[in-house]
């Protein structure tokens, strides 16, 4: 798993890094998260850099906790498992994982309004959707943060047990 998080993390830089320098990528992008409202935005180069710079947020997100990830998967490959460092990398990931749940609804509006700030009065656009994914995050997420509490419990009540003998 340390293999598989740290090969999606140079895919997911490259992508997003790549998906701004071409255009049909850019498209793909704009309908992805926005649907028919990004069929007909015009992708000019102030548009691209400020929807690079909205894009990047969740995407740092994102990397910060697959990093949290890999590590955490190093540290069991080593036996490190009932450790506060591991506690606190899944505590890390989990709220990376609630992170993406508000951002997801957040990018999305923002993008739309960087790509349509400059149209004239009447045709720019706003909007605001959440979808099932980020329902779901939100609910990964509190498990996850639910089971790194419980990882630091279960490492205190280890080390007052070590304590004793």
């Amino acid at each position: 798993m340390t293999m598989v998080t740290s090969i999606g993390m140079v895919l997911i830089a490259l992508a997003t890094c790549l998906v701004f320098f071409i255009p049909e990528w850019s498209r793909g992008l704009l309908l992805e998260r926005l649907g028919e409202a990004g069929r007909d935005l015009a992708l000019t180069p102030a548009r691209l850099a400020a929807g690079a710079a909205v894009t990047i947020v969740p995407v740092g997100v994102l990397m910060f906790g697959l990093w949290q990830a890999r590590a955490l998967f190093a540290d069991f490959a080593k036996g490190r498992v009932f450790t506060l460092t591991s506690a606190r990398r899944l505590r890390d990931l989990a709220a990376c994982v609630l992170a993406q749940a508000v951002l997801g609804p957040v990018s999305s509006t923002a993008l739309l309004l960087a790509f349509t700030l400059s149209n004239p009065p009447g045709s720019r656009q706003l909007r605001i959707a959440l979808s099932v994914n980020d329902y779901v995050a939100l609910i990964v997420g509190g498990v996850l943060l639910a089971v790194a509490w419980v990882m630091v419990e279960a490492t205190r009540i280890a080390d007052e047990h070590a304590s004793f003998v």
